[in-house]
């Protein structure tokens, strides 16, 4: 891995937009919802350690925010890594000294939680293959520039250096990143639909996200049908327009056509009949039906574009090969 950069990064943010603007916003919540900075739980440290000002004064993470703020955040170098390196086969499809993209198999996450015991995510096997990983996620997700859900599999881009990663956040930020996916859903899709609808926590669950009509971040998602099955399914692509939490299962789950076998926002299969084949193909898949299989961004060292598209015939999972064949 990279040496880290021992000084603290100053970080100016200024207060333009949040729901509720009358009420303003807390600064832990509001820096939260920023890209590129840590959850609120990992915040406290640095409310704590005067590391977020106002006007050059300290704040404290329930302080209230107002449209026009000015905040100074000293990011605090991440500390070395204690993670191990451990071989995992990876599929990549092209590496250079700047960056990787490769496939993310389904069942594996992308890094291990602060919390958590992960004994094996993409980044140990990252890890493994290269000496060179960017430091800007912290400690606990070198070289990971955004991400895929555990049981979501597909092209994902990985940073090797620190001017590459913050390039690539930048594009992602901008909605310059050509990102879209396949998804098997319940029921029949229209040729192409759109969903424009705001997403934040579930208040019902906290463990969920939901649509919700007042505290979420805006989302927009454009479906395109591929094909719609006999059973009582559909194929569709899915073009991410912006980048929120289970985005997709999300929206598609708004619209009553929940990703087939997702265990978290329905697996509502029940009015589906399934050829015996594809019956036992679901039941031995863990997840969702959703991979991501186009990925294009500017190259940051060279300034080309590269653009990657797996080939639907010899790239693709035998879930999808399956539950796509014909009646």
């Amino acid at each position: 891995m990279s040496e880290p950069n021992l000084k603290a990064r100053l970080h100016r943010i200024i207060v333009r937009d949040f729901p509720n603007k009358k009420k303003g916003i807390r600064v832990d919540v509001f820096l939260a919802a920023q890209d590129g900075l840590p959850s609120r739980s990992q915040l406290k440290h640095w409310f704590s350690a005067g590391l977020v000002t106002r006007r050059g004064k300290a704040l404290e993470a329930g302080d209230i925010l107002t449209v026009g703020d000015e905040l100074i955040v000293s990011i605090p170098p991440p500390p070395a890594s204690k993670l191990e390196a451990r071989e995992l086969p990876l599929k990549i499809f092209f590496e250079d000294e700047s960056l990787i993209v490769l496939y993310k198999p389904r069942g594996i996450s992308m890094h291990p939680g602060a919390t958590k015991d992960d004994r094996m995510t993409l980044v140990h096997a990252l890890l493994y293959h290269s000496k060179s990983l960017s430091n800007r996620g912290g400690e606990f997700r070198p070289g990971i520039v955004h991400r895929l859900d555990k049981d979501t599999e597909g092209l994902v881009v990985i940073a090797k250096e620190n001017e590459t990663h913050e390039a690539l956040s930048q594009q992602f930020s901008k909605r310059e990143i050509k990102r879209a996916y396949w998804a098997l859903c319940a029921g029949k899709t229209l040729a192409n639909f759109e969903v424009e609808a705001s997403i934040g926590r579930d208040p019902r669950n906290r463990k969920r996200m939901a649509v919700v009509r007042s505290g979420g971040r805006e989302a927009r998602t454009s479906f395109e049908t591929i094909e719609s099955f006999s059973e009582g399914y559909s194929w569709v692509k899915c073009k991410l327009h912006t980048g929120r939490t289970h985005q997709i299962r999300v929206h598609l789950s708004h619209k009553g056509h929940p990703i087939l076998n997702d265990p978290v926002y329905g697996r509502i299969q029940k009015k589906i009949k399934f050829s015996e084949e594809k019956e036992k193909c679901l039941e031995n898949l863990e997840g969702q039906c959703l991979m991501a299989y186009e990925l294009g961004f500017i190259h940051p060292r060279t300034q080309k574009e590269i653009h990657f598209e797996l080939d639907k015939k010899t790239e693709t999972p035998e879930w999808l090969r399956i539950l796509t064949k014909a009646s």
